[in-house]
């Protein structure tokens, strides 16, 4: 007897229960007989499926040689032999052994396959999907409530911190940089988040894009500005447009801010984590610089 709870052994005692049973969920019944080498291979195909379906049908087999009564009255004359029993009546049939992909598709004509259920997103997931629609504030709204359910969860702590700099809420990110312990601060969401504050304390918010700009225009070679333009540039996620805005300050005055341009750009290349560009940038930073 298989274990399955799909699966069941079908004699003359239970053939009028299992016929019954039919009227509620489709019954698959498998004739077999030991001396039957096709009906070997096709078993664990039926069996297989059984599982996989998970109770969308009943796999009932009958061993025609210790039942030959019932397989005479139900026309058995060869094996293996399956019939398809729904709402009391036979609704299809095959025989022989088919390979799983046919023997899929006679089900499928008649029963629905189950729809594989996603996996459950835990918080941080969540909270990625929400960051890429453009709504931080719920994304922080769900990882607090999760760091609160799980306070030393280092991977929810690095999210969090990054929400809060999405956010605005710089000095919580750096609380949830400090409660890292020495794995965590090590993986590359925490490097990030260290890029990303670091350029959060480069910033003077006091200075508008725009008036960066302007200033720019009037005065090409203002450090200040160009210095300023780049790090808003970076945390606005352009990454590209700033290596180049910084990197010409770098070029140009490698001592403003104590090589500060330099030291931006590598703060940049931590908040890209793996990004393939940082690969490229780094070259051409080097070839400039040699």
């Amino acid at each position: 007897m298989s274990e399955s709870p799909y699966i069941v052994e079908v004699t003359k005692e239970n053939l009028d229960a299992v016929i019954q049973k039919s009227m509620e969920t489709p019954i698959l019944f498998d004739f077999w007989a030991d001396w039957c080498e096709p009906c070997k291979s096709l078993m664990p195909i039926l069996a297989k499926l059984a599982d996989e379906y998970q109770g969308a049908f009943i796999l009932a087999k009958m061993d025609t040689e210790a039942e030959p009564e019932i397989a005479q009255q139900l026309g058995i004359r060869s094996l293996p032999t399956v019939k398809l029993i729904i709402n009391g009546g036979v609704a299809d049939e095959f025989s022989g052994a088919l390979p799983e992909g046919e023997v899929r598709a006679f089900l499928d004509k008649h029963i629905a396959a189950p729809v594989e259920q996603p996996a459950e997103q835990g918080p941080v997931a969540v909270a990625e999907a929400l960051m890429a629609q453009g709504q931080p504030d719920a994304a922080l709204q769900v990882l607090r409530e999760a760091q609160a359910e799980d306070p030393e969860n280092g991977d929810i702590a690095i999210a969090l911190g990054q929400a809060c700099v999405a956010t605005g809420n710089f000095d919580d990110a750096r609380k949830c940089l400090s409660i890292l312990n020495d794995v965590d601060a090590k993986k590359p969401g925490a490097t990030k988040l260290k890029g990303l504050l670091t350029l959060s304390d480069a910033d003077d918010a006091t200075k508008d894009e725009a008036s960066l700009v302007a200033a720019i225009q009037q005065d090409a070679t203002n450090s200040e500005a160009c210095y300023q333009l780049g790090v808003k540039q970076a945390l606005r996620g352009e990454f590209e447009t700033s290596f180049e805005t910084l990197l010409a300050l770098m070029l140009r005055d490698r001592e403003y801010g104590d090589d500060g341009a330099r030291k931006t750009i590598l703060s940049i290349f931590d908040t890209m984590g793996d990004d393939p560009r940082v690969g490229v940038l780094r070259r051409k930073m080097f070839n400039y610089l040699h």
